[in-house]
């Protein structure tokens, strides 16, 4: 397979041109840098336009147009089920606006996929060369999915599916709700279509270089993502259901990103698995590091490649909800989760509740049993 290395950062406030090796040539796009530049088809650079108005404006207005195979029944304002979703994490959109294009592949004469990495996560996206236009990935119909259903659930695989597993994913779901005193009904009444990507085993035949680890994150291989819009989880993970997805459904209440990533990572496990598989890892790293204040800790994703590969905040987040879930009563637990609406909220909030009078006294506290 032929690598494509190519940079292309979108960015809709910067203008400037970045320059590697003085190879960097300008195309009206944001910025880019190339370390060659014959790769800047025409198709490329009207490609990057498109997915850089798709990406921009998702969930804020109608982006039909940017796309030759809209359909009525598919939401306007979200691009997620237009992609064909492969590995990452679930963190804000916002962050897609920087890719490597690490894999170019011709379908057929029309159709060409690029595969995107973002450095969190990888990704594919069809584009249209005679239409000048995105393309959905069900249109090429490549995968030939079926559909199961189970309680509010359809699940698209192309294999059989496990039942069994389904009935536990959803006793997984239905334990947070009682633990956290949710309506029961404001879950079940969601009707909730998941892509199962794990199922998918005509996917490296048709796009090549999938399997390869992303490039940021070394053991952040699989991962899934939720679109709030159209009620949709896409997964790339080696069970049937992504339950933390779902809990992303399950808990309806607002709070802080931190806290939200680490309830769903709390009860419904990081890719597959209970959060405590990285934990002493992470612990350990965040030690070494000499982190003692949340403010710092939560910086760590941006500046650490590592503990970005080891899902560092959604692990750190999540033994944090055990620590108190564990040291308080339930009503008091339940309490402090639904009044985090900000990282401060969050900081104040923990020194209330060990009635302690600064950040570092209460990271000290729960993270070093000091």
């Amino acid at each position: 397979m032929q690598k494509i290395k190519v940079l292309l950062i979108l960015h809709f406030f910067c203008s400037s041109l970045f320059i590697q090796n003085s190879k960097a040539q300008n195309f009206g796009l944001k910025i880019i840098s190339v370390s060659d530049s014959s790769v800047i088809t025409t198709d490329l650079k009207r490609f990057d336009s498109l997915w850089s108005d798709c990406m921009f404006n998702y969930g804020r207005k109608d982006i039909s147009y940017l796309f030759s195979d809209y359909e009525p029944n598919i939401s306007k304002t979200n691009p997620i089920t237009l992609l064909n979703f492969i590995t990452g994490v679930e963190i804000p959109l916002s962050d897609m606006f920087v890719f490597r294009l690490v894999y170019s592949h011709k379908f057929n004469d029309s159709v060409k996929m690029y595969q995107l990495d973002m450095g969190w996560m990888q990704i594919a996206v069809l584009y249209n060369n005679n239409r000048n236009k995105l393309m959905r990935f069900e249109s090429i119909n490549s995968f030939n999915l079926s559909a199961s259903t189970y309680k509010n659930l359809t699940v698209f695989t192309s294999q059989k599916i496990n039942k069994k597993e389904l009935v536990n994913s959803y006793k997984q779901v239905n334990y947070a709700i009682n633990d956290l005193g949710l309506d029961k009904d404001s879950f079940s009444k969601l009707s909730l279509r998941v892509y199962s990507g794990s199922t998918l085993k005509d996917a490296y035949s048709y796009i090549g270089g999938l399997e390869y680890i992303n490039f940021f994150n070394p053991k952040a291989q699989f991962g899934g993502m939720g679109d709030p819009f159209n009620k949709v989880i896409l997964s790339g993970i080696n069970k049937t259901v992504h339950v933390h997805e779902l809990m992303h459904f399950a808990i309806p209440f607002k709070c802080n990103f931190f806290l939200g990533e680490g309830l769903a990572s709390y009860y419904g496990g990081i890719a597959g698995n209970s959060f405590q598989v990285n934990l002493q890892e992470v612990l350990e790293f965040i030690k070494n590091k000499g982190i003692h204040t949340f403010s710092d800790a939560l910086l760590l994703w941006r500046t650490e490649p590592y503990f970005n590969s080891v899902r560092g905040s959604y692990v750190f987040s999540a033994f944090m909800l055990y620590q108190i879930r564990k040291d308080f009563p339930l009503e008091t637990y339940r309490n402090f989760v639904r009044n985090c609406k900000s990282d401060e909220e969050m900081i104040e909030s923990l020194k209330k509740l060990y009635n302690l009078d600064s950040e570092v006294s209460v990271f000290n506290r729960i993270y070093y049993g000091i």
